[in-house]
């Protein structure tokens, strides 16, 4: 049976061996719940299908050999037959098709009815191929499907004209009219369940593959614009490095001409690295990103942060920093650790609205350790419902980008009190308490 990636099986015109298709399931899709289930139900179908097919041979062997004197070896061969090409026709609708058709063509040349009994077939035989004809508009191509109907009506007819002994009658005539309505309407029925089980497959392919390529993209929007700020703070940084290295002959006099080239050196290679940042940022940046292009925000912008939050309904106190040695915090780290306080803030307005936020900051050795900790909200279960939808955020997925830019990790998981936990540990950059460029 053609499956699709997850392992799932599916129909079309390319089906394969059924005799193989529970060992290549097992074998070709991992382990979960979901595959348990659908590997229980395939095996349901196809013991379904062996059910039925016993319960033809058994009605239809007696049947033949009583109502319609068959001798054994016809009677019960033909019933063998037709009711073993049922599941074939499961397996192999092609090969399973053409099988069911001999019996048919047969049946009429060996049988001698007695009384009334239908002809140019017996019930069991027109139900029989009426569920031949289902299975294959279910299992393959309509093509498939309408030929078996075509082919299943046109040894009814020629029957009534050539392989009766006792000529046509109009019962028989009948028969085949009522049975090639109602195999044709099931046919047409089975062949359009088929087509609609195999639109709803590369529709829900098509939605997985959807929110994948939404995902990739907002990862990739969301990496680009790290890289935009993380370089506007390079960029100040080497500003200033410009600045001073420059101006340093007229701010200490009595330099050394080779001292003097040295800054010349310094303040040189920091104009071409300034030049070569500023190309790469003009293929990160799009036409109305003009307006990022003020200084990123570090510590000194947290109150605003806090303050916007409040607004928004979260009870947040102004974080202690009686821990933190400000001046030995990089810049790019300022703005990773305000990025992670402002994402964190944010999923608690969406989430948890009303809640109580708890930010702390802490100074480890070389490590800045901070987390931004929320109580369970009651209206924060309902919100999380509501805003369960086909996007993928990424926002936690950005948290941990920043941090691992800079060499830092963030571990989120919910606490124990029914809330959520933010915990980021970045490294510390050395900066010199009179470094001028230092906001």
């Amino acid at each position: 049976m053609p499956k699709d990636k997850g392992g799932q099986v599916t129909t079309g015109a390319g089906t394969r061996s059924g005799g193989h298709a529970l060992e290549t399931f097992v074998a070709q899709t991992p382990f979960s719940t979901v595959n348990l289930w659908r590997m229980k139900k395939l095996s349901w179908v196809w013991l379904a299908t062996a059910a039925v097919c016993i319960a033809l041979l058994a009605v239809g062997a007696p049947l033949n050999m009583s109502l319609y004197q068959m001798v054994l070896p016809f009677g019960l061969g033909m019933a063998i037959l037709h009711s073993a090409s049922l599941g074939l026709t499961a397996a192999r609708p092609v090969a399973g098709v053409l099988v069911s058709l001999i019996p048919l063509m047969i049946m009429p040349l060996v049988s001698n009815p007695v009384g009334a009994a239908p002809m140019p077939f017996s019930v069991v035989a027109m139900v029989t191929q009426v569920l031949v004809v289902c299975v294959a508009g279910l299992r393959s191509h309509w093509m498939v499907a309408a030929a078996a109907w075509l082919m299943s009506v046109g040894v009814g007819v020629t029957a009534n004209y050539l392989a009766m002994p006792e000529g046509q009658s109009q019962g028989a005539q009948i028969n085949v009219v009522i049975f090639a309505a109602v195999s044709g309407g099931l046919m047409v029925a089975a062949v359009v369940a088929q087509q609609w089980q195999h639109l709803r497959t590369e529709l829900a392919a098509e939605r997985t593959l959807s929110a994948d390529e939404q995902s990739r993209r907002r990862l990739a929007e969301e990496r680009t614009r790290i890289a935009r700020e993380l370089h506007d703070v390079v960029a100040h940084g080497m500003s200033v490095v410009v600045v001073q290295a420059t101006t340093a002959a007229y701010r200490h006099a009595g330099l050394s001409d080779e001292l003097k080239q040295e800054f010349d050196d310094i303040a040189a290679n920091s104009r071409r690295a300034m030049t070569e940042m500023r190309s790469m940022l003009g293929s990160l940046r799009s036409a109305g990103d003009g307006r990022e292009m003020g200084p990123q925000p570090g510590f000194n912008d947290l109150p605003g942060l806090l303050s916007s939050a409040r607004t928004a309904g979260v009870q947040v106190d102004e974080p202690d920093l009686s821990g933190v040695d400000l001046d030995r915090v990089g810049e790019v780290i300022a703005l990773t650790a305000y990025r992670i306080v402002q994402e964190a803030l944010s999923n608690v307005i969406r989430h948890a609205p009303g809640a109580e936020v708890a930010i702390t900051f802490n100074s480890n050795g070389e490590r800045l350790e901070l987390s931004v900790v929320n109580t369970p909200s009651a209206v924060g279960a309902v919100m999380a419902q509501l805003d369960r939808g086909s996007h993928v955020g990424q926002g936690l997925m950005g948290m941990r980008e920043r941090a691992a830019i800079v060499g830092g990790s963030v571990f989120c998981t919910p606490t124990p009190q029914g809330g959520f936990s933010v915990v980021a540990t970045l490294p510390l950059i050395a900066a010199n308490k009179t470094n001028p460029g230092k906001r």
